[in-house]
């Protein structure tokens, strides 16, 4: 074996992304590195049974637009593009795991159509899933800073209005004079909060 295949090989071996090697033309898959069977389960006759037309019968299928979008950029890309995707598999136990590609063409017909396919393909079902999550967590803080500036920052507009109105007609007798400024510094210091909260939550 010579060094180059030797390396090729051991590369392939200790990695945990798939290798792929797929045929346009048949639609169907000509080498696999053996990982993505292995994450979704399946044996190496099922597996390259299931690879007819793009893995159709195991793509989510909410999903199959953008298989269908990136198979359109495939037929029209140019020499060394890569088409990246990121799709729902189903596993042979029913469940869906999140599988990130990126494909070239790397062979082509005399005509300039993609002949043979080369991918990579990794699972990032956790990240999309922490994906999930963070957007979660985003709209918590958005849902915070409507109620913030609808439901929390009339009221306190409203007590500083009273407060400069009170001021202003100078109606504070001098028994209540200290608990009015008390009232008028805790305001104003809940309305730059409120600001500051709202500023974040702009960022």
């Amino acid at each position: 074996m010579q060094p180059a295949t030797k390396f090729l090989k051991s590369l392939i071996e200790v990695s945990h992304v798939e290798f792929q090697s797929y045929d346009f033309h048949r639609h169907q898959i000509i080498f696999s590195s053996g990982i993505a069977e292995k994450l979704l389960g399946y044996s190496k006759d099922e597996f390259y049974k299931y690879s007819r037309d793009f893995y159709e019968e195991l793509i989510h299928p909410d999903d199959i637009p953008m298989v269908l979008e990136a198979i359109d950029k495939i037929i029209h890309s140019k020499n060394d593009e890569i088409i990246e995707m990121t799709v729902r598999y189903r596993r042979s136990d029913g469940n869906y795991i999140w599988i990130y590609t990126r494909r070239m063409v790397t062979r082509r017909s005399k005509k300039g159509d993609p002949w043979t396919i080369t991918t990579v393909a990794e699972d990032v079902t956790e990240m999309m899933l922490l994906q999930d999550k963070l957007r979660e967590k985003v709209e918590q803080i958005q849902a915070i800073s409507y109620k913030n500036s609808h439901l929390l920052r009339s009221p306190i507009a409203s007590i500083i209005g009273l407060i400069n109105l009170i001021e202003e007609k100078h109606i504070t007798s001098s028994h209540n004079l200290q608990v009015f400024i008390f009232l008028k510094h805790t305001i104003e210091k809940l309305d730059a909060v409120v600001h500051e909260i709202n500023d974040i939550a702009g960022k």
